[in-house]
């Protein structure tokens, strides 16, 4: 799947992934820098080699589709689609190189547009490591996911809604740190909600 639009904020700029053009170095750039994210890509092969054959493989799917993230001449991050299922819905994974996301809250903003739009996508989902606090928070507060069944559990007035949807959320066991197996919390931003957000200024 491929797409021709781009996303601009001031200092940064995402375009669309394209392997096979530009300068070959940034391939081993992102190949290697994806492959030490074990929650991204969440295999236990012996090498960083493999991992890496592993990263190229997802980024070259057809089910995926993968942005570059530049500031100037220095490529800082990629947001990455798998698992898209067009008129539906896709995982989202964001990966900036310097891991921070200080900043760049309106590029994400813009991403995740293009992508509902791109795909026609009716909810976009997002796997987040348990331990990652801050990011979670992050994804909540700045880009308004939510834990999957969290919404309704608040409509129907269930006491502690919020906890009981981040635990039911859970999926166990599900990649490799280095050391042990962890668990990923899921979360979705359904389109309605994101034009929503979107239409009061984000």
């Amino acid at each position: 799947m491929q797409a021709t639009t781009s996303a601009r904020t001031e200092l940064l700029i995402a375009i669309p992934y394209q392997p096979f053009e530009g300068n070959p170095a940034r391939n081993e750039i992102i190949l290697r820098a994806l492959a030490e994210m074990p929650n991204l890509f969440p295999l236990r092969p012996e090498t960083i080699e493999e991992r890496m054959i592993a990263v190229a493989y997802t980024l070259t799917a057809p089910d995926s589709f993968a942005y570059e993230v530049w500031h100037g001449d220095r490529l800082c991050g990629i947001f990455l689609l798998t698992r898209i299922v067009p008129g539906l819905d896709a995982c989202g994974h964001l990966f900036f190189l310097d891991r921070q996301l200080f900043g760049r809250t309106k590029l994400i903003q813009r991403i995740i547009g293009q992508a509902f739009e791109r795909f026609r996508l009716e909810r976009l989902t997002v796997e987040i490591p348990e331990h990652l606090k801050a990011l979670q928070e992050f994804v909540r507060r700045k880009l308004m996911f939510r834990y999957e069944g969290e919404p309704r559990a608040i409509a129907d007035g269930f006491a502690r809604a919020r906890s009981l949807a981040a635990w039911g959320s859970r999926r166990e066991h599900s990649y490799w740190d280095g050391d042990t197996w962890r668990d990923h919390v899921i979360l979705r931003l359904l389109r309605s909600e994101y034009e929503e957000f979107m239409t009061r200024g984000g």
